[in-house]
């Protein structure tokens, strides 16, 4: 092979890697329009709740890009929203939560996100509620610590945390979530009035009143704290 039909071939090897690099290009365009066009029908669907045809229009993008993030996303939410369903026609079990956790976990192991973590803690807290429903607290009290490790700020989570906690007699775990509870919303009436629940049951009336107070105070309506702060400043008096 002489020089010029040496340049030649790598003037064609050149030429062939452009159009190769080029077709990928716009493949790869094709795809993600594609992926993108598969996402707004699948959203649709999920909006108009079609939970079974978005999750089908789902895991057919997955199917051809694994990774697609809001692919899994979208599936994760289409299990959650059908048993959010469920639970408001009192039909769903336990076990339902599960597939949303699932999906959602794959996609939040793809791309921190804090959509996605909030979720991840609303999925484990519910699925709490279930088995402290069932009257399994041990289970409880792990999926709303688990939904805590997801959203610190989850308050529902906390004062149920400490709910438990205080029912099982673990008074320095129910102080704690008790107190994270306030010091994420300092007027979350309810856990100041926890608070001093938890005082009445160490028999330290007058932080019970002090707590009860300042439950009454962020609620002057609530009876109920009127009643106990009355309680709690007679006993804080005979004491």
């Amino acid at each position: 092979m002489n020089g010029m039909q040496l340049t030649r071939l790598k003037s064609l090897i050149n030429y062939a890697l452009i159009i190769l690099i080029v077709l990928i290009g716009i493949v790869t365009v094709l795809l993600c329009s594609r992926n993108e066009r598969a996402l707004k029908k699948g959203n649709r669907l999920l909006e108009n709740g079609d939970f079974i045809g978005a999750r089908n229009v789902y895991e057919r993008i997955i199917a051809r890009n694994p990774e697609n993030f809001s692919a899994h996303y979208g599936l994760g939410m289409s299990w959650c929203a059908e048993t959010i369903y469920k639970t408001e026609l009192h039909l769903a079990e336990p076990e339902d939560w599960y597939p949303a956790i699932y999906h959602m976990t794959i996609a939040m192991n793809m791309k921190e996100h804090r959509q996605v973590q909030e979720t991840l803690a609303i999925l484990h807290f519910n699925l709490g509620a279930c088995f402290k429903k069932r009257n399994d607290y041990a289970t409880a009290i792990k999926l709303f610590e688990q939904a805590v490790a997801y959203n610190p700020g989850l308050l529902k989570a906390l004062n149920m945390l400490g709910a438990l906690y205080h029912e099982r007699k673990n008074f320095s775990k129910a102080e704690y979530y008790y107190k994270q509870a306030i010091a994420v919303q300092p007027d979350y009436a309810m856990a100041h009035f926890n608070l001093g629940a938890l005082a009445w049951a160490r028999q330290d009336y007058q932080k019970a009143a002090e707590s009860f107070r300042k439950a009454a105070e962020l609620e002057p309506d609530n009876s109920y704290f009127q009643n106990w702060l009355i309680k709690a400043q007679e006993h804080a008096g005979n004491h």
